[in-house]
């Protein structure tokens, strides 16, 4: 980045050379909120923001001084703030698309005060939430801009998909071929019955014939059309049947945090109405488009071979075909961004209320979330009448332009009748032909329409199909089937967005069949290290051991079907309960399911539902209470038999009888397992070997829960405020 020379000036009275410049960012505000340029330069030794006019106010602090860096965010603007001497102070100040900016330069600082390497290079890389080709905010980090996608190649992607059925294309093309000529017969027989028959009277006999003929041939192309149609929609069925199964098949493989940036009502649409708009492509094909294309050049010979003069009159809309056509791809096909954006935020809408309506009705916000819904709805109505206005005016001025040519023939045909230069009956069989021409021509107008739609819904698809797991299979797998128990952490850092490291530099070991508590605040972390153990996502530095093999060369599902998981909320799907309880391990026996129930401490409860084990649950495991489910989730566990143990708060939603059988159910759990029990409430950790507390992403203090207690540090502080907590409460 090019640095202005009263900055450079500016830097030598300093005396700072701006070769010892380590980081640079812009801010583009004043500390005061006046619209300004001000240059934040990094060196080994100083922080120091300088506007580049020379005027306004310069803060310049010692690096040495500096205990951390973070952006405060305010509203429409937000500061970039340096803590010294334990209190904040405004460094810069910038509005918020530069937030992400500095919340980057917050990370190079701490990197450089800890002598690791910086690198200048992220600071100036563009929004990553803008196309860096064309700007065009994205819906995600990584996301394909739609506008710089190319249609060419997403239709060739699409004809790979219709190969494996090409010899039904073929079969459609050829029979859609013959019922095209077909529908040229017609108005040859009713040329012959106006000119041989009804008009000379010379073969009266001639009528019966020719109207059987007439009837013949539509019963004729009527069965084509049947058996077109038919094949278009057998060949859709299957093309959407595989690429749904496709599209399942890579969520599957997909990392948890592509499940973190999508909702599952943008997910959702995408397998429903987008992939019946590919549906609609391979009909379009067989009945719509293809069929219109023979059409009209078969029904353009015909009528150059009646009559060239006339012919050239009916071309007479075409260039204002051509014209609309241009217009409408132009002009009002953007209009359709919106109205898909619209459409896959009510779905995402829809789905979180309806999954969250127990909650809804709890806190009676009815009226507020009718009242967002109603938002949405006013811009999906929106969306949707600025494109129908738009279609309703284009598509009668069209029509209008496609009348033109049939008026022209009729003034020029008649003359030629009267001049008997034409017969009547050849007049008639070309208003026929004209009349079939525009139909597949108006048609083809519309096609810019139906290509639009399929064209955005195959760049949704394709955007899923194309995103590549964060989380890479081992190149070379380690040789490793059941998982002993050890786990380490080496000097490891990670964050969801890798400049704002939720760990840093975390290192600790547990063996084999020790029980583990972590305990810390809200946001310290704690999760973040069970994620890292399963492998949902990978650290930016440092390495995750199990039994000393990097997380990262195991194979995925060694480490799950290795790992279990008991979680504050379990997850129940809708079915019986020992389907729930044999999720993990779908070849047990009942005699199993119940032994693991019985373990789990909820047999008694089980046997005294109506159905038993056979008892089918609601949506998220409706009919049974919270200590129930946490317990069904235990047996799950328990039958899976894994040799590292997971409980994350896996007693602090239930009431105290609920704790004591789950504490029980733990109990025969953690037998024999290495487990690492995150929790609130800590008394359920004074049996642990050992306990971790995590505060701000770091280890602060670590041994027993006796001498946690003895080194009164942090943990024992929490301890003393959930007993003074208890002691209210009783």
């Amino acid at each position: 980045m090019d640095v202005p020379k009263t900055v450079i000036d500016r830097l030598e009275e300093l005396g700072v050379s701006l070769k010892d410049i380590k980081l640079v960012a812009v801010a583009d505000l004043d500390i005061q909120g006046n619209f300004t340029t001000v240059w934040v330069l990094v060196s080994s030794e100083k922080i120091m923001a300088l506007p580049e006019k020379g005027k306004g106010t310069e803060v310049i602090v010692e690096l040495k001084d500096v205990e951390s860096t973070r952006v405060y965010c305010t509203v429409g603007s937000a500061f970039f703030q340096a803590r010294v001497g334990g209190v904040y102070i405004d460094i810069a100040r910038f509005t918020n698309i530069l937030r992400y900016k500095f919340e980057r330069l917050s990370v190079q600082i701490e990197n450089l005060k800890s002598n690791k390497p910086v690198d200048n290079k992220v600071l100036q890389e563009p929004h990553p939430l803008l196309c860096k080709t064309c700007g065009m905010p994205l819906r995600e980090e990584g996301a394909t801009c739609s506008r710089c996608a190319k249609e060419g190649g997403m239709i060739k992607r699409l004809l790979s998909l219709i190969m494996p059925y090409i010899h039904w294309m073929v079969a459609i093309f050829f029979i859609t071929a013959i019922a095209v000529g077909f529908n040229l017969v017609p108005p040859q027989l009713v040329r012959v019955l106006v000119d041989d028959v009804l008009t000379t009277k010379k073969h009266t006999d001639w009528l019966i014939w020719l109207v059987l003929a007439l009837i013949g041939t539509e019963v004729f192309r009527t069965q084509l059309n049947m058996v077109i149609g038919t094949l278009s929609t057998s060949v859709g069925t299957l093309i959407t049947y595989s690429l749904r199964t496709r599209m399942f098949r890579k969520l599957q493989e997909l990392s948890v945090d592509y499940y973190d940036k999508n909702s599952a009502g943008m997910i959702m649409t995408r397998f429903s109405s987008d992939v019946e708009q590919l549906h609609g492509f391979v009909s379009q094909i067989g009945q719509g488009f293809l069929i219109n294309i023979l059409l009209f050049v078969g029904i353009g010979i015909m009528l150059f071979t009646i009559n060239a003069r006339l012919a050239v009159y009916v071309l007479v809309p075409i260039p204002f075909v051509v014209s609309g056509t241009w217009f409408f791809w132009h002009k009002i096909y953007p209009r359709y961004y919106k109205l898909w954006d619209s459409q896959a935020k009510m779905s995402s809408f829809l789905h979180s209320i309806i999954s969250g309506i127990r909650l809804v009705r709890a806190f009676a916000q009815e009226e507020k979330e009718i009242e967002r819904f109603e938002k949405r709805a006013v811009n999906l109505r929106d969306a949707n009448r600025a494109v129908n206005l738009s279609v309703a005016a284009f598509n009668p001025l069209m029509a209008f332009f496609f009348s033109l040519g049939g008026l022209i023939v009729w003034y020029a045909g008649g003359k030629s009748v009267l001049a008997e230069k034409l017969t009547l009956g050849e007049l008639m069989a070309f208003l026929s032909y004209i009349t079939m021409f525009y139909t597949p021509l108006s048609s083809l107008t519309l096609l810019s329409n139906w290509f639009s739609s399929f064209i955005t819904a195959t760049h949704r698809i394709f955007e899923i199909l194309d995103t590549e797991p964060t989380l890479k299979p081992p190149a070379q797998p380690a040789d490793i089937k059941k998982i002993e128990g050890d786990i380490e952490f080496r000097n490891v850092s990670f964050g969801y967005d890798p400049y704002h490291p939720v760990l840093k530099n975390i290192s600790f070991k547990i063996n084999k069949g020790e029980m583990i508590g972590i305990v810390g605040k809200s946001g310290s972390g704690k999760t973040t290290i069970v994620n890292l153990i399963c492998r949902f996502y990978d650290p930016q530095q440092g390495v995750v051991l199990l039994d000393g093999y990097d997380v990262r060369t195991i194979p995925t599902e060694v480490i799950h079907r290795n790992i279990g998981i008991v979680l504050q909320e379990p997850f129940l799907f809708r079915g019986t309960i020992a389907e729930n309880i044999a999720y993990g391990n779908p070849k047990a026996t009942y005699k199993e399911i119940i032994a693991a129930a019985k373990a789990a401490n909820i047999h008694e409860s089980i046997m005294q539902m109506p159905s038993g084990y056979d008892f089918y649950l609601g949506e998220g495991g409706a009919g049974l209470s919270g200590g129930e489910r946490q317990r069904i989730g235990i047996a799950r566990v328990l039958l899976c038999d894994p040799p590292v143990l997971i409980l994350d708060e896996a007693t602090s939603s239930v009431d105290t009888e609920s704790e004591i059988k789950i504490q029980e159910a733990l109990g025969v759990l953690c037998k024999g397992r290495t487990t690492i029990a995150i929790a609130h409430r800590l008394s359920t950790l004074r049996g642990a070997d050992r306990i971790y507390v995590i505060d701000r992403g770091r280890i602060v203090e670590y041994g027993s829960h006796k001498e946690l207690m003895k080194s009164r540090g942090v943990y024992y502080k929490l301890v003393e405020a959930q007993t003074k907590l208890s002691a209210i409460d009783e």
